[in-house]
């Protein structure tokens, strides 16, 4: 084989390898695009979840006034702990029955239930804040 044909040869199979890797690298942008969109969705990410998580690092349990900072990401058992709950008293107030809990998220829970989560969501905010208040 002459060099020429050779150096030929090698500059096709380098141009196919980075075509290839050019078109695994969109699927894998398009991929990561689709899955954050659909976080986004779930409000797995959300922009308050940096202000929540500084929030609770900068002083205790959270107020009643704070309710509203619940969001479907949340476990109950992270709500106990951010505003200071007993363990088992949203299980008690909304009857739940679910032996994962208090390690369930609030939107897992209502999907899983078939509940709406924004009512869901609405009276587990109502159940903290009236023992917040009781307080």
């Amino acid at each position: 084989m002459e060099p020429n044909h050779r150096n030929r040869r090698l500059a096709r199979a380098v141009r196919y390898a980075l075509i290839i890797l050019g078109v695994i690298f969109l699927v894998l942008i398009v991929f990561a695009v689709m899955q954050y969109r659909a976080l986004r969705r779930a409000q797995v990410i959300n922009a308050r979840e940096f202000f929540i998580t500084s929030l609770i690092q900068r002083h205790g349990p959270l107020t009643a006034n704070e309710a509203a900072l619940i969001r479907p990401w949340m476990t109950f058992d992270y709500l106990n702990r951010i505003f200071n709950l007993p363990a088992d008293y949203l299980k008690t107030q909304l009857s739940i029955a679910d032996p994962h809990y208090p390690q369930l998220s609030l939107g897992g829970y209502a999907r899983s239930g078939h509940l709406d989560p924004n009512v869901f969501l609405g009276q587990v905010e109502t159940a903290v804040r009236a023992y917040l208040i009781t307080q």
